[in-house]
């Protein structure tokens, strides 16, 4: 619903900045109207457009934000005459106020940039610590990783030594049953040829009482 409101600033709101914060809201809000100072001090806001539109204007001039105070707001809302095309800042004649004004919303825009500018930078800074946090839990892997194939490794050398070993006590049977067959071979041939030898000299005798 479009409404029209009469709005009346109260508090530390002239020669800080705040028409020009006004200008900016309304414009981005779409609101048509003018803001300007009044004689009393305070901040004068005529403005028609829609009436959630409206009531966001509001919340947001309602700040505390150095050098900016406002301590109370005064509304009327009315039906609106559409004697308004656009947005207009109203600005003092006297050139001197009018050049301090814009001087202090500068400022304030400078604050503004320069606490942007500190937020972003404790996100990434943030972001570096979570970054370094991921480096240290992935170097942490790495090194559980080395760690577990130095012990494949160890491993492996133990059972190459116990081959090693094995592969010794299989030479070292070889030659024993080599040895032993030798051994055996030979006793067999000696107690052959001596066998052999007995049976000749048996049929020795035998062929001499036979044959006179």
């Amino acid at each position: 619903m479009e409404k029209r409101a009469e709005i009346k600033v109260y508090g530390r709101v002239q020669k800080a900045g705040f028409r020009d914060f006004i200008d900016e809201i309304a414009f981005n809000l779409n609101l048509n109207g003018y803001v300007k100072n009044l004689d009393d001090g305070t901040v004068q806001v005529v403005c028609e457009g829609n009436e959630d539109a409206i009531r966001e204007l509001l919340t947001k001039i309602n700040i505390t934000q150095y050098p900016i105070r406002v301590e109370n707001i005064d509304v009327v809302y009315k039906k609106p005459t559409g004697e308004y095309t656009a947005f207009e800042l109203i600005r003092d004649e006297d050139l001197t106020t009018a050049t301090y004004e814009r001087m202090d919303a500068a400022a304030r825009y400078i604050r503004e940039m320069n606490s942007n500018l500190g937020g972003k930078m404790d996100f990434i800074g943030g972001k570096i610590d979570v970054l370094g946090g991921k480096m240290d839990s992935i170097g942490g892997k790495i090194d559980v990783i080395g760690g577990k194939m130095d012990s494949i490794g160890g491993k492996i050398e133990s059972l190459g030594g116990k081959i090693d070993v094995l592969g010794n006590k299989i030479d070292q049977a070889r030659v024993e049953i080599t040895y032993e067959i030798r051994v055996s071979r030979d006793n067999f041939r000696s107690h052959l040829d001596e066998r052999i030898s007995t049976i000749e000299r048996e049929l020795s005798l035998i062929k001499a009482k036979v044959i006179p």
